[in-house]
This record gives C-alpha cells, structure tokens and sequence, in this order.
C-alpha cells in the first residue's frame, strides 16, 4: 500500500518512542521513598511523551480509522475511569499516576502503531524498533543490575529481570516458525532471551517461551487452512530449532563450567521441596495467596468495590495466616507486608483491586481484541500474503505469552510491558489496512487473487 507523506516522520519517531524507555530499570530501592523521580526517568518520559505528542500531531487524520480506533476509544475510556475512581477514593495522586504509567504507555503505544499502520508504513518496520529496545533491555538490566545495583551471581534475580523477555519469546517463536526464511537475528535474539532467563533464575520465564511454541503451531495449522504454508515446509522451518538448541545447550555447558553458583540456584528453584523447610506450598505459591487472600478481604468488607475496586494506587497487604511461613524462606525485615500499593503480582487480583469487576471485564476485552484482530488480519492477507505477513500472527502469540506470565506475575507493574502491549494491539490495524487495498485492488482488476 502505498505511504503518506507523514510517514518518513513518523518512522523516525517510532524509534524514539521505543527508545525511550530501552533503558528503564528495576531500583533496588524504591524512589517513593527517597526523593521521587530521578533525572533520569524525567528523560525516559519526556522522550516519550514528546515523541507520541508528534506521531499524533503528523497523523491526526489517520487516527479515526476503522476497526482501530474503537479500541483507542475503549482503552482511552478504560484510562479516565481508573483515573477518576482514583481521584473520588482518595488514593494518592503520585501513587495511581505511578502506577497507572504502564496502562498509560499501552495507550501510548496503541495509538502509535494504529498511525503507523494507517501511514502506510510496514509492519517489519514498526516491529524492527520494537526487537532492537528489547534485546537492548534485556542487555541493560543485566548490566545496570551488575554494576550499578551491587547485585551478585548468587543473589541476583529481580534486578536484572526485563519485561520484554515474553514479548522477544513470541517474536522468535512467530519468527522461526511462521516466517518464510531464516534470518541470523533469531539467533541473536534467542542469545539474549535465554542469557536473561538464566541469569534471572525465574522459572515463570519458561512459561511465555512453551506459550509461543503452543501459540505459533496453532499459527501454522490455521495458516495451513488458509492456504498460506504448507505442511511439507515444516521440516525445513523447524531447522532454525535445532540449531538454536544445540547453541543454547553449548552455552549452558559453558555456564556450568565458569559459573557453577548459578547452576546450583536453578537447580534449588527447579528441584525445591517445600517439605524440606516445613512449607505447605512452594513460597512463590504463598506470597500470592496472602496477597490475594487479603484483596479479597479488602474488597469485601464494603462489597461495592467490588464493581469499581477501591483505585489505582491503593493499599492493601498480605494475609497474616501466611506469614509465618513465608518468613522461613524470605527475611523478615526486607519483606513488605503492609501498606503496598505497587501494582502487586497478578493482572486478575490488582485488577479487581484497582477497578474491580470494570477492571477485569477491560483487561478481558484488550486482549481479546488483540488476539482477535491478529488472526482476522492474518486471515485476511493469507490470499495474497506479503514478506511481512507472519508478523499478522504476532500480535496473537504476544498475547498468549502475556497471558502465560499472568497466572504468576502482574506484566503490567513495568512501563516497557506496557508500551509493547500496546504496540502489540495497534499492528493488526497495519495488515486490516493491507486487505483493503487488496480488496479495492480485486474490484478494480478481477484478475488479482481474492
């Protein structure tokens, strides 16, 4: 399809956005309580506002196109309410503005790639910016975790663990399986994801890489129904597998030579027994449930709240019931069990916190219609498909590994999370755009293939 004038701008300006939080971090120390923001952060937010301030301006026009722009609305309206329930329950305004950025930058990134995809700019060229931040995250936390946070292999985990990990294992898996030829940058992004998971220790990390397995074969199959691949070409695309895991298995050989510290923690982590410390339940299991024991309890001492939650930003704790249990594993005085008000560990139970059944029905409805759009955009392009189109599935395979990441963390406590999301959510509009032209283009010549 052919380009706007604005799209040369708006290119540009896609990789400053995504720039703009390449470099954010978790602080080992909460900035709340020692003087706010940092200088630093300031930078991060103004590139980012400054730079979607522009893609709006330049592409104002494309911003009321159909299907995409019912969802900026929905997403748009979702952000008021949480804002002004917030506002009505007296929640800290530092506190729900802090924790509402990710949901802000979802925003952000949604309108973004909609104008992007409307310009006429293509879709490898509004993902290319998108893997270049998150293997340049990946890469940053490890190091600003080292050598700026005092973080040691055999402590080491949180600090160091990026959010773009989900999103770089659905591109790899949509890029290995779905993509019409290798390209040498599967194997750089699978170095970095897997050197992150690694080091991180997190074996919740494993969850987004088998979710893109299951999600991209899913990809293949209806790919297949649609004419678009064809079952003799899956020896030949799951090569890239083997290559990629007699590397990574070389490298883990590797690790186990030079740092045997890190195989022992996996080894803890994979293998613990909760018996062997008097547990009921894994620990990880546990701070879950006292968290979302007492949520419930919260909400249900005025049962109201649960239709609109209590705001962003409000307080909450830890079931009491739990704690004995889980000081045997986590050091009394480091672990937080009052007055939290970050975004906690699960989408489902802060949502239900900070907005209630509203909350709930809203997270539902984005990553319905991301998963949605993606498959209805890749359906319609599977006739005539283009060298982009395997990225029509990714949207779809980037949700399903968000989702997989919810049943044990809340993705959404990072800003780049939710700029990935929300970018992630506009694509589709980029292909749904594509199958239009088609569609004009068969009406116009009969000949063209519909």
């Amino acid at each position: 399809m052919p380009r706007a004038p604005e799209a040369r701008w708006i290119e540009v300006l896609l990789w400053v956005f995504m720039a703009s939080f390449a470099f954010d971090y978790r602080s080992s120390v909460s900035r709340a309580d020692s003087g706010g923001t940092g200088l630093d952060q300031l930078a991060f937010l103004a590139l980012c506002f400054a730079s979607t301030g522009a893609i709006l301006w330049l592409g104002r026009r494309f911003l009321t196109v159909r299907p995409g722009v019912w969802i900026i609305a929905f997403w748009g309206a979702f952000l008021f309410f949480q804002i002004a329930n917030s506002v009505m329950q007296g929640v800290q305004p530092g506190r729900s503005l802090r924790v509402a950025l990710p949901l802000l930058f979802c925003f952000f990134g949604l309108v973004n790639a909609h104008i992007a995809g409307c310009a006429g700019i293509r879709p490898s060229r509004i993902v290319t910016p998108m893997l270049a931040a998150a293997c340049v995250n990946v890469l940053w936390r490890i190091v600003n975790g080292f050598l700026f946070q005092n973080a040691s292999v055999e402590t080491v985990r949180f600090e160091v663990q990026s959010p773009a990990n989900n999103w770089l294992a659905a591109w790899i898996g949509c890029a290995i399986l779905l993509r019409g030829r290798f390209h040498w940058s599967v194997i750089a992004a699978c170095a970095v994801l897997f050197i992150g998971i690694f080091i991180t220790v997190t074996r919740s990390l494993f969850f987004p890489v088998m979710a893109s397995a299951l999600a991209t074969g899913l990809c293949f199959i209806l790919g297949v129904a649609w004419r678009q691949f064809e079952w003799s070409a899956l020896p030949r695309r799951l090569l890239p597998v083997g290559v990629v895991a007699m590397v990574m298995s070389v490298a883990l050989a590797i690790a186990a030579l030079l740092q045997p510290v890190m195989i022992e923690r996996w080894n803890e982590r994979l293998f613990h027994n909760a018996s062997d410390r008097n547990l009921s339940a894994d620990i990880s299991f546990l701070t879950r449930k006292a968290e979302a024991d007492a949520i419930w309890k919260i909400l249900n001492e005025d049962p109201v709240h649960f239709i609109h939650g209590r705001g962003v930003g409000s307080t909450y704790y830890w079931d009491p019931a739990y704690l004995p249990e889980i000081w045997q594993v986590l050091p009394k005085k480091d672990t937080e069990v009052d007055e939290i008000w970050f975004a906690g560990h699960s989408v489902w139970t802060y949502g239900l916190l900070s907005g209630g059944v509203i909350a709930l029905i809203s997270y539902v409805a984005l990553f319905g219609w991301t998963a949605a759009s993606s498959l209805i955009a890749a359906r319609a392009n599977s006739m005539v498909p283009g060298p982009d189109s395997w990225l029509a599935f990714l949207p779809f395979v980037a949700t399903c590994c968000l989702l997989s990441e919810t049943l044990t963390a809340n993705p959404f406590q990072e800003r780049l999370t939710g700029i990935f999301f929300g970018m992630m959510a506009g694509l589709s509009q980029a292909f749904l755009i594509r199958a239009s032209w088609i569609h004009a283009a068969t009406i116009r010549n009969p000949a063209v293939p519909n």
